[in-house]
């Protein structure tokens, strides 16, 4: 599959039957998510402070270009939009770094707590319809702004 094959040529490839395919790439899509979202839950925090810290040397490294002399004029300009570039990333990830951590922190409780967060729940647009119209009843019923003849005759009867 990462080489461009598709079911049928890796089926005539192989020589096994497409039921075998279709199950094995099944199989792989669903470690491929196990793989996400474990990386989510555990070394995302090692890959946040491991970013910050190459954002830091990038930005060390781009104000030492930027105040050497013998660098062109041309090219300090460069440098000074790189480190201007660093400094929103890195205010990105320390704005946005508490919030991670309050979610992954979620996560675990609600783990310990017994509730299986692994799995999405992916409603189909059908399905989230139906559950909006079942929190709201209201809006299942027929319409008194649908064109029916009874406002009509409320201004007859004036």
């Amino acid at each position: 599959m990462l080489k461009g094959h598709n079911p049928q040529s890796i089926k005539k490839t192989l020589g096994t039957t497409e039921t075998i395919i279709y199950n094995d790439m099944k199989y792989l899509t669903e470690k491929s998510k196990e793989y996400v979202y474990d990386m989510a839950k555990g070394t995302h925090v090692l890959m946040y402070q491991r970013a910050i810290e190459g954002i830091s040397l990038a930005l060390s490294e781009a104000w030492n270009k930027f105040n050497d002399p013998k660098v062109p004029e041309k090219q300090k300009l460069g440098y000074l939009r790189l480190t201007k570039e660093c400094n929103e990333k890195m205010f990105e990830f320390t704005a946005n770094g508490p919030t991670e951590m309050a979610v992954l922190d979620l996560m675990r409780r609600l783990e310990r707590m017994g509730l299986d967060i692994n799995t999405p729940i992916i409603l189909s647009e059908q399905e989230q319809i139906r559950e909006y119209i079942n929190e709201n009843p209201k809006l299942a019923e027929p319409s008194s702004y649908s064109g029916d003849n009874n406002s009509n005759s409320n201004e007859s009867d004036r």
